[in-house]
């Protein structure tokens, strides 16, 4: 016991002795060793220093004396008059044995870096902005720097090289490096724990926001410039790295000789590791399995010219699964290796056998890729699947269902990078074969009302075409049956100019037009559907349609049958034949929408005793309220020229219609028609509400609003009606009328009507009142007409009947025949009645 208090008492003065020692050595040396060091330190430095405090001391790093800086700043070297940060540091501490105190031999052997910054940049020449330490002989000989040891903990390092395009960024936790700095051989042990938010070269980020481990041991000689390296390490993530080998290093060149290892790294963090641009498509994945990597890199890395790397890989008992789902892929076995040739340039990737099963059905394929830099791809691949199990591994948000059964047998052989810098001129060409089958299959896009279902067919690849077999299926209530063939199909796909030319037979038992046209972008309700009709201006279609019944809105069609041609976003049909309205329709119809902002639409129809009253209420009334299908009965012939301007969600713009119509009337009845109920002010006939008449005929124009009527004359059961004049969209008349009262009226007329004027007689001894009606068509003024405007709207109709020939040359058939037929002009003017004309 006596011996222990001895001890402690011994312990205690040496403790006490030492601090004594250490503040006698602090007061008298501190003030020459600072000096010391501050002098060497601004006859070395090549660049600007500042510190806001120093301070000296044996007691903190012992047995290490020390000088410690706080709030340390070091500008970069660069000849340019802003300088930039290239170190701070909270504390950077310079340690030296506390022996050399006594003789002055003050040689700095450790550096501490302790929280701060540390930026290198390289310029666009190669200059570097760290070589802030002057390097002479007399600095060699004499300094005192000998640094052994670097120590860094809570140090943000960037580093930006320009010239080569790398950039990098990482947190050192803690990270050391030992050896004798500085001599001219000497081993470099490393051991570093970092935080790398990015290690970006050439824009591909290799590795982004993970922890790396670093365990190295490198035999440096400045002599030869060459570094060796053993039993050295990187782990990142999970996945470890063993490399070895060689890196000599020249001014301007760097040669290489490394291998680098992993030997059954688990998968799913070998994945963690590919570039963001990669591994954020498996974000929604989780994987299991086993991944082999070896790598060897030999050669000489400057400018222009790259090392050669080869690469083995393989992936063993993998499994991928997406996130909230019990379907799995899984026994993913393949191996693989990639080259990049350094006498060539050019670069494969190469798996030769990949195998995977979904739900029991086996996937097979064998993948090739040449010149990754211009990549080329060589696939062939076999599986039958059930889609509904792949849907989950679709990453895409825009699929919302998906179901049926797939098969394939495919090769395929092609270029797959730069397609969209390639010319439209230049010919793309791919060797493909193969079939896949789809059968049973359904899908539905976000956001899009149409479900695609029972979708069963073949399709046989011809190099860069499909031919497409007995495709059948609905588009929510459109059915179809399709044969054909998808000439240049996948360069259509594939490359941004390319053209596609479909040629198709097509079978359809109900065409529900407005669920296709519907806009499925637009948020309008269910009374205010809009429509949009656009096409791919790459895109040729020659179609032989057959269609049982087609609707769009009111419109019915029955027994569809006609040639539709597409080109250049002009879609036209020649020889369209249809039933509609209980009559029958035959018609040339074009639709230009190849234009920015509108749609030209036009037609050469022939109309055969259609339904009036279904013709009013199929074609909801021409927008208008003046005549419905509640005032008109009868049946109607026609040959019609007619041409619109429409907007891009088919709104027609009414002032840009022009028409021309020969029409022909049967057994046609008016009821409670405005315009002849307006002359009840005035005639004693007590049936003008209903006036039925067996034919009528006319030709009519539309233009500027403007519905132009010829002389015409109606022979009705209750009165006889002759005259010409213009009805507007806005329902403004002016109209030229005679009356025939003798063999209808008598002497029923009333007492007031002389104030139109005298009743004149028609030549043959039948009394006859000539009058002009003008105003709104609810509410006209009446008047003794002095003139007649029938010849007048003859000319204007004839015009527009010249001027329809030459829009539809323009707009349809630029140097070609102009296929508008023209009509015979007749020996004795016809006429129409004025509603048949505001359809437009």
């Amino acid at each position: 016991m006596k011996a222990i208090k001895i001890l402690l008492k011994v312990v205690a003065i040496a403790v006490v002795g030492f601090f004594a020692l250490a503040t006698l050595v602090s007061l008298f040396y501190s003030k020459e060793i600072k000096q010391l060091i501050i002098g060497e330190l601004n006859k070395n430095l090549a660049t600007e220093i500042k510190v806001r405090e120093f301070s000296f001391s044996v007691i903190r790093h012992f047995p290490f004396a020390s000088i410690d800086m706080q709030d340390v700043l070091i500008n970069d070297v660069n000849d340019s008059a802003k300088k930039d940060t290239l170190i701070y540091a909270n504390r950077l501490a310079l340690l030296f044995n506390v022996t050399g105190i006594f003789n002055k031999d003050v040689t700095v052997r450790k550096i501490i870096f302790d929280k701060g910054n540390l930026n290198i940049r390289i310029d666009e020449d190669g200059e570097g902005n760290y070589k802030f330490w002057k390097t002479t002989n007399d600095t060699a000989k004499n300094g005192v720097i000998d640094l052994q040891k670097i120590l860094l903990k809570d140090v943000d390092i960037t580093y930006n090289d320009l010239k080569n395009s790398q950039h990098y960024n990482a947190f050192a936790h803690k990270a050391q490096l030992s050896g004798r700095f500085s001599s001219d051989e000497f081993t470099l042990t490393t051991s570093a724990n970092l935080f790398v938010s990015k290690l970006l070269v050439k824009n591909i980020n290799y590795i982004n926001q993970k922890e790396v481990e670093i365990s190295s041991n490198l035999k440096v000689n400045t002599k030869t410039d060459l570094y060796k390296l053993e039993n050295s390490s990187v782990k990142i993530a999970d996945v470890k790295f063993d490399i070895n080998g060689t890196v000599k290093a020249p001014s301007h060149s760097v040669f290489l000789d490394l291998d680098v290892k992993s030997n059954e790294a688990d998968l799913a963090s070998f994945i963690s590791l590919l570039p963001p641009n990669y591994s954020s498509r498996m974000k929604s994945f989780k994987s299991k399995g086993r991944f082999i990597f070896h790598s060897t890199i030999k050669g000489e890395s400057a400018g222009e010219k790259t090392p050669d790397v080869k690469v083995d890989f393989a992936i063993s008992d993998g499994t991928l699964k997406p996130e909230n789902n019990e379907i799995e892929l899984t026994a993913i076995n393949f191996s693989g290796n990639f080259h990049n040739s350094s006498s060539t340039g050019k670069s494969a990737l190469v798996i030769p056998s990949l195998a995977a099963s979904l739900s029991g059905h086996k996937i097979k394929a064998e993948i090739r890729i040449d010149d990754l830099d211009n990549a080329f791809l060589t696939i062939h691949a076999s599986t039958q699947l059930d889609l509904a199990q792949v849907k989950p591994f679709i990453t895409a948000d825009t699929l919302e269902q998906l179901s049926g059964n797939l098969a394939m047998n495919v090769y395929y052989s092609g270029k797959l990078s730069q397609l969209q810098n390639m010319s439209k001129d230049r010919l793309y060409e791919v060797k493909a074969s193969g079939n896949i089958d789809i059968s049973h299959v359904n899908f539905k896009l976000k956001n899009n009302p149409l479900a695609f279902l029972n979708m069963s067919g073949n399709f046989v690849l011809k190099n860069e075409d499909v031919a497409i077999e007995n495709l059948s299926g609905k588009i929510s209530s459109t059915d179809f049956k399709l044969d054909g063939v998808f000439k240049n199909f996948i360069p259509f796909i594939l490359v941004r100019d390319q053209p596609g030319d479909f040629i198709a037979d097509v079978v359809s038992n109900n065409l529900a037009m407005d669920e296709l046209l519907v806009n499925k972008s637009a948020t309008s309700s269910p009374n205010d559907t809009s429509y949009i009709m656009k096409f791919n201006p790459r895109l040729t279609c020659d179609l032989n349609v057959s269609i049982g019944n087609m609707q769009f809105r009111k419109f019915q069609a029955s027994g569809v049958r006609g040639q539709i041609h597409l080109e250049r976003q002009i879609i036209s049909s020649r020889g369209l034949n249809f039933k509609a309205m209980d009559g029958v329709v035959q018609m040339d119809a074009n639709i230009n929408a190849s234009r920015r902002d509108s749609i030209v639409m036009s037609c050469d129809a022939h109309f055969a005793k259609l339904d009036i009253t279904r013709l009013f209420y199929e074609m909801e009334n021409f927008d208008q309220t003046t005549m419905t299908d509640k005032n008109v009965k009868g049946r109607i012939s026609a040959d019609v020229q007619f041409a619109s301007i429409w907007s891009k969600d088919l709104t027609i713009n009414s002032s840009k219609v022009i028409s021309t119509c020969d029409i022909t009337i049967e057994n046609g009845e008016l009821n409670n028609f405005t315009p002849i109920l307006a002359l009840a002010k005035y005639i004693k006939v007590p049936d003008l509400n209903k006036i039925k008449f067996s034919t009528l005929t006319n030709r009519i124009a539309i233009k500027d609003r403007k519905i132009f009527i010829p002389n015409m004359e109606i022979k009705s059961s209750a009165i006889n009606i002759s005259g010409n004049g213009t009805h507007s969209f806005d329902n403004i008349v002016d109209y030229h009328l005679k009356l025939l009262l003798s063999d209808v009226l008598g002497k029923k007329m009333k007492s007031n009507s002389t104030e139109f004027g005298e009743i004149e007689d028609d030549g043959l001894g039948r009394p006859m009142l000539m009058l002009s009606m003008k105003g709104p068509v609810d509410n006209p003024k009446f008047a003794y007409d002095h003139k007649a405007a029938g010849e007048k709207i003859k000319t204007e109709i004839n015009k527009e009947r010249q001027t329809l020939k030459e829009l539809f040359k323009e707009e349809f058939s630029p140097g070609k025949k102009d296929s508008v037929k023209t009509s015979k002009p007749k020996k004795k003017d016809e006429m129409q009645i004025d509603w048949d004309s505001e359809q437009d």
